[in-house]
């Protein structure tokens, strides 16, 4: 089976995810502002990485946009974030992002990231502090501050299983 990998990196870590899962696919991997249409409809899997902005994927509206292309196929979401990924309220931002008949035909999986302070562009420190003011708990408050690095190469794991068992479904079909 042939796939791609398209992401959306802010700071590197999507970035690094998707290079990962390039190395143990073999799917090529790109940019998702550089993907071109006859690339999406001849690949068996698409695989999409970002990055979480306001508990939201920010590769939504492009998953809305190119759907018609996309449904087609299976769909795969890694996102990352300082966030857990057994976090609830990383599915839920995922489940509030997309309607439901998009969202139900992709796998999602949230993947640790990585938020160094003194890394953010103003604005994403702006939004930091915003919401460490609104957030109630006092230790997610204390936390939203802190330097974070969870990217780990074994998070793919769950996805290459995925890939794995798409691959042998296909032989199957063949």
């Amino acid at each position: 089976m042939n796939g791609t990998i398209l992401y959306r990196s802010t700071y590197g870590a999507t970035e690094q995810y998707a290079r990962w899962l390039a190395e143990e696919t073999g799917f090529p991997a790109m940019p998702l502002r550089e993907v071109k249409k006859d690339q999406l409809r001849s690949a068996g899997c698409v695989i999409i990485g970002c990055p979480i902005h306001a508990g939201r994927p920010t590769a939504v509206g492009w998953i809305r946009k190119h759907w018609p292309l996309l449904a087609a196929r299976p769909v795969i979401l890694f996102t990352t974030s300082g966030a857990p990924p057994e976090l609830p309220a990383l599915k839920e931002g995922f489940a509030a992002s997309l309607p439901e008949n998009i969202r139900s035909r992709i796998e999602y999986y949230p993947l640790g990231g990585r938020m160094i302070m003194s890394e953010l562009k103003p604005v994403h420190r702006l939004l930091m502090r915003i919401g460490q003011m609104v957030e109630k708990d006092p230790d997610a408050k204390a936390g939203m501050v802190l330097d974070i690095d969870n990217v780990d190469r074994t998070g793919i794991a769950p996805i290459l299983d995925r890939v794995r068992s798409l691959e042998q479904s296909s032989n199957e079909q063949a």
